[in-house]
Order: C-alpha cells, then sequence, then structure tokens
C-alpha cells in the first residue's frame, strides 16, 4: 500500500507542479531577499536609502545571522509569521495527497483492500514523509545555491561552518515534511480537494493576521500559544528556537502537533461513510 500511495504522489501532475512552484516561488523570494534588498539599501538601485525612509530593513550580508536567515527553505523573510509562495506549496502537497483518492475515487478501492483505515493514513502519510523530504533538501539546495551565488557577486564572504549548515539543512527537512504531513491531515479530514486547499490557505493568512492582532491589543507581546501556532512552529524549528521556546521544544512541538493532526484525520477516516 506505502509503494502504491508513493507511486501514486510522485506521478501526479499536481504533485509535480506544486513542487515547482515551491522551487520557483523560493528562488523569487531568495533573490529579493540577498540580492534586491541589499541593492536598495546601498542605494546601487532605487531612489537609495534615504528616498526609501529609516524603517526600510538594512541587511548586512557579511553577517552570520543574515546569512543563516537566508538559508531558510520555506523562503527567508523579516517575521517569523511571515507566509511565502513555497510555504504554501509545501502544505497544499500534503492537501492533495490527502483528497486525490477521494475525488478520483481511489478510496474506495484503499478501503477494500485495507479495511483498517489508519493504515491507508499511515501508508499516505509514510509516502508523504518521503516526498517532504526529497522536497526540503532541494528546496535547501535552492536556499544555499541562491546565497553563495549572491555572495559571489557582490564579493561578500561567506562565513558559515559545516556544522552551521548541516543544523539549518537539517531543521529545514523537518520543517518542510511535518509541514507537507500537516497538509496531508488537513486534507483528510476536509476530505474535498477544493475544501482542503481552502481551509489551508485560510489557515496560513490567517494566522499571521491573528498574531498580529494580538500583538497590538496587548502591547506588542503575544501570548506564549501564538508560538505553538504551525507557521510560527515551522519557523521557530529553522531558526533553532525562538524568544519563548527552545530549539528542543519546538522541534518536539511541531512533531506533537503533526501527530496529533494525523491520529485526528485517522480517527475522521475511520468514521467516514465511504
Amino acid at each position: 500500500m506505502f509503494r502504491a500511495e508513493l507511486i501514486g504522489l510522485v506521478t501526479t501532475t499536481a504533485t509535480k507542479v506544486t513542487a515547482a512552484v515551491a522551487v520557483v516561488g523560493l528562488i523569487v523570494t531568495q533573490l529579493a531577499f540577498v540580492t534586491l534588498m541589499p541593492a536598495l539599501a546601498d542605494g546601487d538601485i532605487g531612489p537609495g536609502l534615504d528616498a526609501l525612509g529609516s524603517d526600510f530593513p538594512v541587511l548586512d550580508l557579511a553577517s552570520r545571522a543574515v546569512q543563516l536567515d537566508a538559508l531558510n527553505p520555506l523562503g527567508a523573510s523579516m517575521g517569523s509569521g511571515s507566509i511565502g509562495v513555497a510555504l504554501l506549496a509545501i502544505t497544499l502537497l500534503g492537501v492533495l495527497a490527502g483528497t486525490s483518492d477521494d475525488r478520483y475515487g481511489g478510496i474506495v478501492g484503499a478501503v477494500l483492500a485495507s479495511p483498517k483505515r489508519f493504515r491507508i493514513v499511515a501508508a499516505k502519510a509514510g509516502a508523504v514523509v518521503l516526498a517532504g523530504v526529497a522536497l526540503g533538501v532541494v528546496l535547501a539546495l535552492v536556499s544555499l545555491v541562491t546565497l553563495v551565488i549572491t555572495l559571489a557577486a557582490t564579493g561578500t564572504p561567506f562565513v558559515l561552518g559545516l556544522p552551521d549548515l548541516a543544523a539549518r539543512f537539517g531543521l529545514g527537512v523537518l520543517a518542510v515534511t511535518a509541514l507537507s504531513v500537516i497538509g496531508l491531515a488537513v486534507g483528510l479530514i476536509v476530505r474535498t480537494q477544493l475544501a482542503g486547499v481552502l481551509t489551508m490557505i485560510a489557515i496560513l493568512i490567517l494566522e499571521p493576521i491573528v498574531v498580529s492582532s494580538i500583538q497590538l491589543v496587548g502591547g506588542g507581546t503575544p501570548p506564549v500559544w501564538t508560538q505553538f501556532l504551525p507557521v510560527a512552529l515551522a519557523q521557530g524549528v529553522i531558526h533553532g528556537g525562538t524568544d519563548g521556546l527552545g530549539p528542543f521544544v519546538a522541534i518536539l512541538a511541531l512533531v506533537a502537533l503533526t501527530a496529533a493532526l494525523t491520529v485526528a484525520a485517522s480517527a475522521a477516516l475511520s468514521r467516514r461513510d465511504i
């Protein structure tokens, strides 16, 4: 069953398109972060920093922190709750994997082959995990290549060591994989493809809006629970923790959230009339 799910996932046009959109979206985002913004701040292009205003972010590409921020498979950003094309595509990859059987009627054959429906969810989750790992590696390499090319073009030294690269790559792949499985769980729970896509997009868009609104109402300090939301957790894992969560707590929380949603998806499928 796992092999069938994996073959179905990697040979589907929607999966290939979604993965391609994630890669292209990441390239555009990284070029904007590591190439366009520093050039605007330095006055190499555009009206110059004085005209852009004091609020325009100035990035020192020679610093270790900025180079680490650029090595983000979800797309470098100025905020932990930011969403981009790559993040949307990663989660929608899982949603499509969870809803394709229902759309094309394949779920009936799967249930007849395996009456214990938790095995269906486990097989789908395993296939999505492998796809998420592969996509995460590709996205991590894209972010690295984009950064290296930009640094070489500007004559800026690459200051990150092998431990930095290994840690950021590993955590990035973990975050991408978890978000893919979360998308799968949402798709299985919601069932229909359109509803699953709309629900996932709504979750991703509403998270930064809710967090920003709470920050405004609460005087700039969001409550701790907002750091346990999907995007915040994924970014926290990639960045080695947040102000309120240590790196291991962030990893455990993301894994726990992914597992809980997968169990909920299994329960929903078990009670559903096929």
